[in-house]
């Protein structure tokens, strides 16, 4: 049978209880968020003290922390990519739109053959080892 060395819960009482210190630490110095500094500066101490000595306790903290990060990601980045789309990729759309832009040649006149001869390098048989 094979021992586990809850390798994953140290790492997290080490990582997370180091930000959480100086996190405390930044307020404490700063003079800023009296409660908040306390709780920061002793959850700190405590994940950095059970990561160090008994990293078994930290099994559902970390669960917990990693069920919230699931959490957040999934809203943060439906948030993100709708601000993205409709900021950034929607007014370009529209404005190429209303400048005209047409790579389809959708807008042009009817025509009984849409055929486009190949440019020079495209008949040259060498483009197709080295397309780009």
């Amino acid at each position: 049978m094979k021992k586990r060395t809850f390798r994953v819960e140290r790492e997290f009482g080490l990582i997370v209880g180091s930000i959480l210190l100086l996190l405390g630490g930044w307020w404490l110095f700063r003079g800023k968020f009296a409660f908040g500094r306390q709780a920061a500066l002793t959850t700190g101490a405590l994940l950095i003290v059970l990561g160090l000595l008994w990293a078994r306790a930290l099994v559902l903290p970390n669960k917990a922390w990693m069920f919230l990060a699931e959490g957040l990601s999934f809203v943060t980045t439906r948030v993100i990519l709708a601000l993205v789309f409709f900021l950034v990729v929607t007014p370009i759309g529209v404005v190429k739109r209303l400048m005209g832009w047409d790579p389809l040649s959708r807008r042009g006149e009817r025509r009984a053959s849409y055929w486009q001869p190949y440019s020079e390098r495209q008949r040259n048989p060498r483009h197709y080892e080295k397309m780009f």
